[in-house]
């Protein structure tokens, strides 16, 4: 697996309230999880920081993403009096079997790029902190060598997901690295968040599956 990653924090903020990371667990998975704090600058940061890192520590011990995600929810809930939320956004990929398996709790949809063509994965749904419980959806995909998988945060999608598609598509006919598609994406949505005059955190975080032994 290759992993890219590019983000742009809203209106000159010095931080994004967006965090992800990217890994391959011991078990032969490739993991990439994106979370959103609400809202934007040092709050939402702490909150989506808190996320991202404790899902990570989870699934690197081998809780599945729904249990990770319940717990994290608790974790936020007890963090402070204020209300704090953040969206979980992750994808799990078996790298023997090509299996993936997507679990979304008030993320942004998703991006499958298969054979060359990109479809739009997930509905909307709360964020984690904000309930007693989580509202999550997981399903389960099959992917092959070539094939795309992105994560998105929703100021990427300020215009709606059918740019997003076509220049996956691009990119993935063009065989772009996926830093190199993360950072047409992020570039592409900051120019248009300009002109709408609707700034938020924008992050891509992009990974594709190669050939064993490329």
């Amino acid at each position: 697996v290759e992993f890219g990653a590019a983000a742009h924090a809203a209106g000159g903020q010095s931080v994004s309230g967006d965090a992800l990371d990217q890994f391959c667990d011991t078990s032969g998975r490739a993991q990439m999880l994106l979370c959103d704090g609400m809202g934007t600058g040092r709050p939402a940061a702490v909150d989506g920081s808190l996320a991202a890192e404790l899902t990570a520590r989870l699934l690197k011990a081998g809780f599945t993403a729904e249990l990770a995600a319940r717990l994290v929810n608790v974790a936020l809930a007890l963090k402070s009096d204020e209300e704090s939320g953040a969206t979980l956004d992750l994808i799990s990929v078996d790298l023997y079997t090509g299996t993936a398996r997507i679990f979304k709790a008030g993320a942004a949809p998703g991006f499958l790029v298969h054979g060359g063509r990109a479809r739009p994965v997930g509905d909307i749904s709360l964020p984690i902190g904000i309930l007693g419980g989580v509202n999550g959806q997981s399903r389960v995909v099959h992917l092959a060598a070539g094939d795309y998988a992105v994560l998105v945060s929703d100021g990427l999608l300020v215009d709606g997901p059918g740019w997003v598609a076509k220049q996956l598509e691009l990119s993935a006919a063009a065989g772009d690295p996926p830093e190199k598609v993360a950072r047409i994406l992020v570039e592409t949505a900051r120019a248009r968040a300009e002109q709408t005059g609707r700034p938020d955190d924008i992050t891509a975080a992009v990974l594709r599956l190669e050939p064993c032994g490329h």
